[in-house]
C-alpha cells in the first residue's frame, strides 16, 4: 500500500515538473512574441508609434530570459505555483511585468550593455487608436493647436500645467518643442501620442542627462530602450547597513529639492505622485557594499508645472502638503493647488511621509528609538526635523516650509554621517 501511494506522489510529481518547465517554455515565447510586436517598425508608418530613431535598423537587443525566470521566482514559490497552474488552465495567461523587458543592447560603437527596453500595453494603444483618428490628427498638426485627449483609465496623457492661466493655450506646444525640437510631422505625432500613452518617455528626454533619471538609448516602434539602473531600493532595504540607507536619504531629499526648484530643468518642476522604494534603483558597489547612486526609474506618476520667470517675493506662494492619514502606503495630493502655486512641497513630503514615516523604516534606528539621555543633540535635532516634515500644522507654515526643513535635514544627516553619531549593528551613540 505504501508504495503504491510512493508511486502516485512520484507520478504527480513528475507531471507537476514536467508542467513547470513548460510553463516557463510557454512564459519565454510569450515574453519573446511581445517584444517583437512591439519593436515592429511598420507599426510607425501604419499606425501610432513612439519614435524610430536610426539605430532602430541596425538593432541588436537580447532578451535576459533568466533575468525574467528570476523575476516570476522573486515573490515566492507558492505564488509561482498557483499562477502556473491558473495558466494552464486558461483562468489568467497574462505575466507581470509583461511591458518590462530585460535585456543586452549592442550599441554601434560594439558595446554591449544592460538595457531594460519598456513598452505601453499593447492593450492601451488599441484603446487609444479607436479614440483619434486621421482627421483629428492632421487638424492638431496642420493647425498647431494642441491638446490633449480627456483623462480616462485607458488613456492616463500628460498631466502640465502653469500658475499663470493666460499661458496655458500655449504650454502644450512649448512643452514639445522642449522634448523634440524637430517639426516634422511624424516627430510631432510620436510625441503626441507619448504624452497620451508614456509620460515617462517625454520625461526621460526632456531630463536627458539628469543625473536622478535613466539614460535614453533609443526609441523604435511601440519600445524605448533605458540604462538597467540596478536593483530597487525594495530589493537592497532589507540588506543595506545604516550609513548606505543615510546615504540614500540625503539623496532623496536633495532629488526632492532639486525637481522642484528648477535645478532638474529650468522651466519646469516636476512632481513625482508615486515616489516609493519599488521606483528608485540603487546601485551598490559590489567589494566595498559602500552606496554609489540612486536613480527614479518610473516616472510615468508626475506633475509637471511650468515655472513662472517672473515670480518675485512679494507673490510667491508655497502649496502646502496636508498629511491626511488614510493608510500604510497611501499619498494624498491635491493636482489643482499644486499647479496653481508658484511652488508645492509635495515632493519633500512624499520623501518624509514613503521613506521618514513609521511605515517607511528607512531610517528608524534614528527616528523612532526612543530618546534617551546619552543621545546626541544632533539626534535630537534630525528627529524634531522628521517630526516638523511630516506633521507640519497650518500655522507653523507660515515661519518654516518644508522646502528650508529638507535643507536642514541634509545638512543634519551629513553631520550625522560624518561625525558618526551611529554604528552600522544599529546602536546610536
Amino acid at each position: 500500500m505504501i508504495s503504491r501511494h510512493l508511486l502516485v506522489i512520484s507520478i504527480v510529481a513528475l507531471f507537476i515538473a514536467i508542467k513547470f518547465v513548460s510553463y516557463h517554455k510557454n512564459a519565454e515565447k510569450k515574453l519573446l512574441h511581445r517584444f517583437e510586436h512591439n519593436i515592429n517598425h511598420s507599426l510607425c508608418t501604419l499606425s501610432l508609434c513612439l519614435g524610430l530613431d536610426t539605430s532602430c535598423y541596425m538593432l541588436d537587443f537580447r532578451l535576459d530570459y533568466k533575468r525574467h525566470a528570476n523575476m516570476r521566482l522573486q515573490t515566492d514559490y507558492l505564488s509561482t505555483f498557483i499562477l502556473m497552474i491558473k495558466t494552464l488552465f486558461n483562468f489568467w495567461s497574462v505575466q507581470p511585468n509583461e511591458n518590462i523587458f530585460f535585456g543586452t543592447l549592442k550599441l554601434e560603437n560594439g558595446t554591449v550593455i544592460d538595457t531594460v527596453a519598456k513598452s505601453p500595453s499593447h492593450h492601451y494603444f488599441e484603446i487609444f487608436e479607436q479614440l483619434v483618428n486621421i482627421s483629428l490628427i492632421d487638424t492638431i498638426v496642420n493647425t498647431n493647436q494642441w491638446h490633449l485627449l480627456p483623462y480616462t483609465e485607458e488613456v492616463r496623457r500628460l498631466i502640465l500645467c502653469s500658475k499663470d492661466e493666460k499661458q496655458s493655450h500655449s504650454l502644450l506646444h512649448r512643452f514639445f518643442n522642449s522634448v523634440n525640437n524637430n517639426s516634422n510631422y511624424q516627430s510631432r505625432i510620436e510625441t503626441w501620442t507619448a504624452a497620451h500613452l508614456s509620460v515617462e518617455l517625454l520625461v526621460m528626454k526632456i531630463l536627458n542627462g539628469y543625473k536622478y533619471i535613466p539614460h535614453l538609448y533609443m526609441t523604435c516602434g511601440r519600445v524605448y530602450f533605458v540604462e538597467n539602473c540596478g536593483y530597487t531600493l525594495q530589493y537592497h532595504l532589507k540588506e543595506m547597513n545604516l550609513s548606505n540607507r543615510l546615504l540614500v536619504a540625503k539623496e532623496l531629499l536633495n532629488l526632492a529639492l532639486e525637481l522642484t526648484d528648477g535645478t532638474a530643468h529650468s522651466n519646469y518642476s516636476f512632481y513625482l505622485t508615486d515616489l516609493t522604494a519599488d521606483n528608485i534603483a540603487i546601485q551598490i558597489d559590489p567589494t566595498s557594499r559602500s552606496f554609489l547612486s540612486l536613480k527614479v526609474i518610473d516616472w510615468g506618476d508626475v506633475i509637471i508645472v511650468n515655472n513662472d520667470p517672473m515670480k518675485t517675493k512679494d507673490n510667491f506662494v508655497i502649496h502646502v502638503s496636508e498629511n491626511i492619514d488614510c493608510g500604510s502606503g497611501c499619498l494624498t495630493f491635491s493636482e489643482e493647488e499644486i499647479c496653481k502655486a508658484s511652488s508645492s512641497d509635495h515632493n519633500v513630503f512624499a520623501v518624509c511621509k514613503e521613506f521618514f514615516s513609521a511605515d517607511g523604516c528607512l531610517l528608524h534606528e534614528l527616528i523612532y528609538r526612543k530618546t534617551s539621555k546619552k543621545e546626541r543633540e544632533e539626534i535630537r535635532y534630525f528627529k524634531s526635523l522628521v517630526k516638523h516634515c511630516l506633521l507640519l500644522s497650518e500655522h507653523e507654515h507660515l515661519y518654516k516650509n518644508r522646502l528650508d526643513t529638507a535643507q536642514l535635514l541634509i545638512s543634519s544627516i551629513q553631520q550625522i554621517f560624518e561625525q558618526g553619531l551611529y554604528n552600522d549593528k544599529s546602536d546610536i551613540i
